[in-house]
C-alpha cells in the first residue's frame, strides 16, 4: 500500500481536474457507445429532432453533472439563504454575489468541458449531423445540399438510411451530398474544439497575467492551501469524535460532562466564505485571515471588537 501513497496524494491534489477529465472520457467513450449500438436515424419526420435529442441531451446531462460534482460551487452556497447570512447586510452580499459569479464562470467553463466533448466527437462522427440536417423541412437546407436536383429534395429525408433503403439517386450524387454533410459536420467539430482551446488559453493567459502574487509565492499559495486542508480534516475528525464520544458517554451515564470547546457559528461563517486577496496584508487563506485577525483582536489595546471577517477567497480550502 506504500507505493500507492504517492498516487493517492496526487489523486486528491488534482481531483477537480481528474473529476472533470473523468467526464470528458465517459463522454467520449459513452458517445462511441451511442452512436455504433443504441443510435438508428429512423429517416423519418422524426429525423432532425431524434438526432438533436441525441446530440443534446447527453451533454446537457453531462454539463448538469459537471455543476453537481462541482465542490466549491457548493461551498459558497450552502448556507447562503440562512438567516444569519442575512444578517450581514448589504454590503457582505454585493461582494458575497461577485466572487460567487466569478466562481459560477469557473465551474461553468469546467462544467462545459465533457459537453463540448460529446458534441465535438458527435460531429466528427457526422451520424447524428447527418440525421439532423436530412430531416430538416427547411428549403434553404433541400437547396443548399439538392440545388434543383427534384429527386434529392424528395430523398434528403432518407438519405441516413441509404444502406437499407434503395433510392433513385446515383451513387454519384449520393455520395456527393453524403459528402457535404461530412464536411460540414466536421470541420463544426473541429471549430468547437479549437475554441475550446483558444478560450482555456487565453483564461490560463488572463488569470496569470491578474494573478495578486508572483509564481513562487503562488506555488507556496497552493502549497499552504492543500497542507491546510489536510491539518483541517484531520484535526476535525479527532474534534469531532472526541465531542460525540462525550456527548455519548453523558447520554448514556447520565453525567453532566466537562465542558468542552468547540467555534462558535459565527467563526465556522467565518472561514467558510470565499476570500479576495487583501494587497495590505498577506491572508492565503479565510481560515488564516480569520486567526491572525483574532490574534489582533487579542493583542491591540486599542480594539474593542473583532474585525470583519467578511473574506472573499475563489481558491480557499474550506
Amino acid at each position: 500500500m506504500e507505493n500507492f501513497k504517492p498516487l493517492y496524494a496526487l489523486a486528491v491534489k488534482y481531483q477537480t481536474l481528474l473529476g472533470y477529465g473523468a467526464l470528458s472520457l465517459v463522454a467520449a467513450v459513452g458517445e462511441n457507445l451511442f452512436s455504433s449500438i443504441v443510435y438508428k436515424c429512423p429517416c423519418n419526420s422524426w429525423s432532425h429532432t431524434y438526432g438533436l435529442v441525441f446530440l443534446l441531451v447527453p451533454a446537457l446531462l453531462l454539463f448538469l453533472l459537471g455543476f453537481v460534482l462541482n465542490i466549491p460551487l457548493w461551498k459558497q452556497v450552502t448556507g447562503c439563504c440562512s438567516t444569519l447570512a442575512f444578517e450581514r447586510g448589504l454590503r457582505y452580499w454585493c461582494g458575497k454575489r461577485l466572487i460567487c459569479f466569478y466562481i459560477f464562470l469557473q465551474v461553468t467553463f469546467l462544467s462545459a468541458l465533457p459537453p463540448l466533448t460529446w458534441i465535438a466527437l458527435a460531429l466528427l462522427k457526422v451520424d447524428f449531423y447527418e440525421c439532423i440536417v436530412s430531416g430538416l423541412p427547411l428549403d434553404y437546407i433541400k437547396g443548399r445540399f439538392c440545388g434543383s436536383n427534384d429527386v434529392c429534395i424528395k430523398e434528403l429525408l432518407l438519405i441516413p438510411c441509404a444502406s437499407s433503403v434503395k433510392l433513385n439517386l446515383s451513387k454519384v450524387e449520393l455520395e456527393h451530398i453524403l459528402g457535404n454533410i461530412r464536411a460540414e459536420s466536421q470541420v463544426l467539430g473541429w471549430c468547437i474544439i479549437a475554441s475550446v482551446l483558444l478560450i482555456a488559453v487565453f483564461v490560463t493567459c488572463i488569470s496569470r497575467c491578474q494573478s495578486p502574487v508572483g509564481h513562487l509565492q503562488l506555488m507556496f499559495w497552493k502549497t499552504y492551501i492543500e497542507n491546510e486542508q489536510k491539518f483541517f480534516d484531520q484535526d476535525s475528525k479527532q474534534h469531532a469524535a472526541k465531542l460525540a464520544e462525550r456527548n455519548v458517554k453523558s447520554f448514556f451515564d447520565q453525567e453532566t460532562q466537562e465542558k468542552f470547546s468547540t467555534p462558535e457559528n459565527k467563526d465556522w461563517s467565518s472561514i467558510s466564505t470565499a476570500n479576495t486577496w487583501d494587497k495590505k496584508k498577506t491572508y492565503y487563506t479565510s481560515l488564516h485571515k480569520f486567526i491572525e485577525r483574532k490574534d489582533d483582536y487579542h493583542t491591540a489595546s486599542t480594539r474593542s471588537v473583532l474585525p470583519p471577517a467578511e473574506v472573499n477567497f475563489t481558491t480557499s480550502a474550506f
